[in-house]
């Protein structure tokens, strides 16, 4: 029974995450990140818990040194719910975009406007109360009901006119074709709350928050009360509400006043008995901010240390210190999150029964100490308590807090995991080339495919600095009588979470992040660093194959690593080859030309890849100097049934002869293939017949038992 309930919490969890619209409104937060981090670096600034501190910026900057960082944070975390309205919106319709005349910007704009649509007409200034974290929760049912609408007016062929524009600017037709959408929805909005003002309602946030602090009026101290108010707090907080700006006036009505009765019972000589004040609060639950997120930087930390969740976490590791917490909130996010529903709730409960039971028990005494809000944990309960014991039990809320998120944790890594593999399968099916690319086709993507793409690229950065998770295997090359001629050395990256990375994918990710100069440079020192070491083993006849693309050659600098690590490596350079492939069209400038030339000048050898199916095999042909062609791997499919590809190969292997050229057939997978290719004039091979690619280890063994006369 038992495990059935957890298996259907399990799955409501997961179909909720993987909603559109709580996908969209979580990644609208994350885009806030940023503004909070650095909103939140202001607030820490501002509130340090040091006099000393506090004297020395007075001193230096003036009695005004907070204005500075109290300015960011207008900018930042005060413009909470205009930026979430916007990044929220756009989000959504980016999801549910179906045309290329819509524009998704155009949308999110409109979303803005509607937000300052439902504003009184009286302000004068901006109402930082209601654009803040206070007016998040109305910005995200905006954001999600302006765009769903004005996706629901485009749609709809009665309120939509289609305007072809001879512009240049694609932008000034879909501005036009979103023209009456944007109109239905601005007038939609606008009569909500022309309706609201005939009922003398002026002010949505008003009235909101109004009834919420209406329920809390009747409140008295007491376990039942200090309980619901922690567990209306965080629950504000997963709805996108500032729970604790909320519910001020009832912790300033409860909870503030019971600090001066303890401290003036102790200043009597008596024993102060007051449990719940708002130190007790502060120090015991709220640590690292609210939802005891220091608890849950600890979980991630633990369980989720190879996540990229978990370099969010240590970012936040100095606010938490301080108790601030608006990059866990919103970064993760935990704001509209299934997965830390239950224990972003259950945590600071639990932790509010601990510490009342330990202080009913005499274990810690009452708070007596008046300790700012932000006082790191361990100090704070020392502080607040007069007594270490103060300080032990934080470190046990600490302990139980982090064993409760931890299961949440795991289930949410674990999800992310999933979705992340299925975003992945979705990424390598979309890669692909075109012809004269020049702007990036994965990594600029607004979707979740451009998400991980970018995550992948800064993971490829640090494993070509950190020489981790990148290897290369080698393909044999084999002439007629079975003899290794040579390899050819090919990338792969085992990635630490979702294994083994296409080299298509790779590849693409590299050239758009521009590191493909990082790879080649990584590529060329494992190659020849191998090179070498068969060459100490006596295979110096080898040759060795390296691949870069026709962008590398837009790098003069190219030349010179490949010539450092012939010479650090002792190598003989006409025993290296430089293989261009052909995944994007070449540019036949004066600067690719000269770079080739360098290569030829040193001695390496340059071989085509893919040729008679490139986009510019011919024209390598005309240009370069070139040792070696390798047939497209098409041609070497089909040749057993298709006598096109016989003539093409035929041709080819003529016309190289002509030229004094190898010939290289790749992906030979059957002896027949073999025995037609020989026949034509063919006398390389590489491919599935002769061997798989293989890790450096293996491609020795394999040496040895064929024989090789390379020595």
């Amino acid at each position: 029974m038992v495990f059935l309930i957890k298996n259907l919490f399990r799955v409501l969890i997961y179909k909720a995450s993987s909603s559109v619209t709580m996908t969209a409104i979580r990644s609208g937060l994350v885009c806030m990140m940023p503004l909070m981090i650095v909103g939140s670096f202001a607030v820490l600034i501002n509130n340090v818990p040091l006099d000393s501190f506090r004297a020395f910026m007075s001193m230096f900057f003036g009695e005004t040194w907070k204005d500075v960082a109290g300015a960011i944070y207008n900018g930042t975390s005060r413009m909470m719910a205009l930026g979430s309205v916007f990044s929220v919106s756009y989000a959504i319709v980016r999801t549910r975009k179906s045309s290329d005349q819509f524009n998704s910007l155009i949308a999110a704009l409109v979303s803005l406007g509607c937000l300052v649509t439902l504003f009184p007409t009286s302000w004068n200034a901006l109402p930082f109360e209601e654009i803040g974290p206070m007016g998040l929760f109305l910005a995200i049912v905006v954001a999600v009901t302006a765009s769903s609408l004005f996706l629901l007016f485009f749609r709809h062929k009665l309120f939509r006119t289609r305007i072809f524009s001879d512009a240049a600017d694609p932008l000034v037709m879909q501005a036009l074709a979103a023209l009456e959408p944007a109109m239905w929805t601005f007038l939609t909005f606008a009569l909500i709350r022309h309706v609201f003002s005939l009922w003398g309602i002026e002010d949505l946030h008003t009235l909101v928050y109004s009834l919420l602090r209406g329920v809390f009026e009747s409140f008295e101290n007491g376990l039942a009360s200090a309980l619901f108010f922690v567990f209306s707090v965080h629950l504000f907080w997963l709805c996108g509400l500032h729970g604790s700006n909320i519910l001020e006036t009832v912790t300033q009505r409860l909870w503030v006043p019971k600090l001066a009765v303890n401290v003036a019972v102790a200043q009597a000589g008596g024993v102060p008995n007051e449990i719940f004040t708002k130190q007790f609060f502060d120090i015991y639950v709220l640590m690292g901010g609210s939802g005891a997120t220091f608890c849950l930087i600890a979980a991630i930390l633990i369980a989720a240390r190879r996540s990229n969740t978990s370099k969010l976490a240590k970012i936040s590791i100095p606010l938490a210190l301080f108790n601030i917490n608006e990059t866990m909130i919103y970064g993760i996010p935990i704001v509209f999150n299934p997965f830390y529903l239950a224990p972003f709730l259950l945590v600071p409960v639990t932790l509010t029964l601990l510490a009342y039971a330990a202080t009913v028990l005499d274990f810690v005494p009452v708070t007596t100490g008046d300790v700012a809000w932000t006082t790191p944990v361990i100090l704070g309960g020392y502080a607040a308590t007069g007594s270490w014991r103060g300080a032990a039990l934080q470190i046990v809320n600490l302990i139980v807090g982090t064993a409760i998120y931890l299961p949440f944790v795991k289930m949410n890594e674990k999800f992310k995991e999933e979705s992340n593999q299925k975003v992945l399968e979705k990424l390598n099916s979309q890669v692909n080339y075109v012809d004269n690319r020049r702007v990036p086709l994965i990594l600029n993507r607004p979707d979740e495919v451009g998400s991980l793409a970018r995550v992948l690229a800064n993971d490829l950065m640090d494993n070509a600095s950190d020489d981790k998770g990148l290897y290369l295997v080698f393909q044999p090359q084999v002439d007629n009588i079975g003899r290794v001629i040579g390899c050819e050395a090919l990338l792969r990256w085992r990635h630490e979470k979702f294994g083994i990375i296409p080299p298509s994918t790779t590849i693409v990710i590299s050239e758009e992040a521009k590191l493909d100069d990082l790879l080649n440079k990584w590529i060329f020192e494992t190659a020849l660093r191998y090179h070498k070491g068969l060459n100490d083993l006596g295979y110096t006849e080898l040759i060795m194959s390296v691949n870069i693309s026709p962008l590398q050659l837009r790098n003069p600098e190219i030349v010179s690593i490949l010539r450092r690590f012939i010479r650090e490596y002792k190598l003989n350079p006409d025993k290296i080859e430089v293989e261009l492939t052909e995944n994007i069209a070449f540019d036949d400038t004066k600067e690719s030309r000269e770079v080739m030339e360098r290569f030829k000048k040193m001695g390496v050898r340059i071989a085509i890849d893919d040729f008679g199916m490139g986009h510019t095999s011919l024209l390598y042909l005309r240009s370069f100097n070139v040792d070696t062609v390798k047939l497209d791997g098409s041609l070497v499919q089909d040749i057993l049934t298709d006598q096109s590809s016989v003539d093409i190969v035929k041709s080819i292997v003529n016309l190289c002869d002509n030229r004094n050229m190898h010939v290289v057939a790749e992906v030979v997978e059957t002896k027949e293939q073999k025995d037609l290719l020989k026949s034509l004039g063919c006398h390389y091979y590489q491919g599935y017949y002769y061997s798989r690619p293989l890790e450096i280890n293996n491609f020795v063994h394999f040496l040895e038992s064929n024989d090789c006369e390379t020595k």
